[in-house]
């Protein structure tokens, strides 16, 4: 794929912006910053340009205000930094997330990003040609001049025609039809740490028209180990990224490896064991119907209660006893209220447990969270691959709660 260098600027800084750095990044690296893109930056008619200028608008918004979340240590013991929850066994362990290096590196990729945004704008574009990611349709396009001018696939669409297991078909066509009412509404709200809402809310062109993957939807060997609510009931947008909107390759003539986007899950579904050899961070953004509402999983790769039955030079296949007499204990609750933001180190194997016996009406409603991933750029390490886990006892089969379950972990490379 063809690199475009986006030559420097003299444009100053957004002054506000420049002004409130965490003290870890260094001004010199933030002002006047050199892209280069993943692809050659599209040329816009004037009308359309109109509506990529409202996407564009949207996204700084967006990413400025992750950025400073992830740099609020107002509501913790943290300098500089949101804590996050990165294991929940053992009662629970929590950490500064910007003592990272991988978070500090994506937070100082936003920040070249908005103080310099029409250099980085160059690798910004609407992608309403790329066939593979979605349109959810519905009140969402109606409230989107965004996403009524670029058209793409609807879900109602794809779920007709790309999608042939009907009980999928059927999850995804009330999915569908529901969409909006997942991601707004005051059942949506943002964690403290955030300055501003940047919801569907208050953002709808980009919660409209990012582009959505319902990503284990379609028939595969992976999503045999998947259940049909999660395949017709998960879907992901990218905002920042590799596969997104914006798609830069090099800031400065450093490799980006942030990916930031939302992702939205329906009540009632069991988001199976998985892992990924990538870092991963979750922000979540309701308001629980119910106590322990929302409830997640996370294990290390290095924790004594990972056991190992086999290894190659690729990979480790680890167990997991999740029916142990305390493996309740080990799935902690969150919300946008209480312990929002997670983070999973490479190889961690996690899952999610959304309740919805407490909602009124269930089929609207669905965990929304800000989504992201921070050292995608390294590719020799399953890049975009998640590995789902399954039945110890029934190998290829999902893996309930209550069972021992397997997976593969990939053999870091660094």
């Amino acid at each position: 794929m063809k690199k475009t260098i986006i030559g420097l600027s003299l444009l100053c800084a957004n002054s506000a912006l420049a002004a409130n750095l965490p003290d870890f990044l260094d001004q010199a690296d933030i002002d006047n910053a050199q892209f280069t893109c993943l692809g050659e930056p599209v040329a816009y008619s004037a009308a359309d340009q109109k509506y990529v200028d409202m996407l564009w608008d949207e996204t700084l918004t967006y990413l400025k205000a992750y950025a400073i979340a992830l740099t609020n240590g107002e509501n913790s013991h943290c300098l500089n930094s949101d804590e996050a929850l990165f294991d929940s066994t053992q009662g629970g362990q929590k950490m500064c997330i910007m003592d990272r290096r991988d978070m500090k590196l994506m937070v100082k990729n936003i920040y070249q990003v908005i103080n310099n945004p029409e250099q980085a704008k160059q690798c910004f574009g609407a992608r309403e040609n790329v066939n593979w990611i979605y349109n959810p349709g519905g009140e969402l396009t109606k409230n989107s001049p965004v996403a009524q001018h670029f058209k793409r696939t609807t879900f109602d669409e794809f779920f007709k025609t790309k999608v042939t297991n009907k009980a999928v078909k059927k999850i995804g066509k009330t999915f569908t039809k529901n969409f909006a009412k997942m991601v707004t509404g005051e059942e949506v709200k943002m964690p403290a740490a955030f300055p501003y809402d940047i919801s569907a809310n208050a953002l709808p062109n980009l919660w409209a028209a990012a582009g959505w993957f319902p990503m284990y939807a379609e028939e595969s060997k992976r999503n045999d180990k998947n259940f049909n609510n999660i395949r017709g009931g998960y879907a992901y947008a990218e905002i920042f990224g590799h596969w997104g909107l914006l798609r830069i390759d090099e800031i400065n003539g450093e490799k980006v490896g942030a990916e930031v986007g939302m992702t939205v899950q329906s009540v009632d579904t069991l988001y199976p064991y998985h892992n990924h050899a990538i870092s991963e961070i979750y922000y979540n953004m309701r308001v629980p119907a119910c106590a322990n509402q929302f409830k997640s999983f996370a294990v290390r790769e290095d924790s004594p209660l990972v056991h190992t039955v086999k290894e190659d030079d690729k990979m480790r296949r680890v167990q997991f006893d999740a029916a142990q007499p305390n493996g309740h204990t080990m799935w902690l609750a969150g919300s946008a209220d209480q312990d929002a933001l997670l983070y999973f180190h490479q190889n961690t194997i996690h899952a999610f447990d959304v309740d919805g016996s407490c909602e009124a009406k269930p089929e609207e409603r669905a965990i929304v969270s800000v989504w992201a991933r921070s050292n995608a750029n390294d590719k020799r390490n399953d890049y975009g691959t998640t590995l789902l886990c399954e039945s110890a006892k029934n190998p290829g089969t999902p893996a309930n709660k209550d069972e021992v379950i397997q997976c593969d972990l990939t053999k870091l490379k660094w």
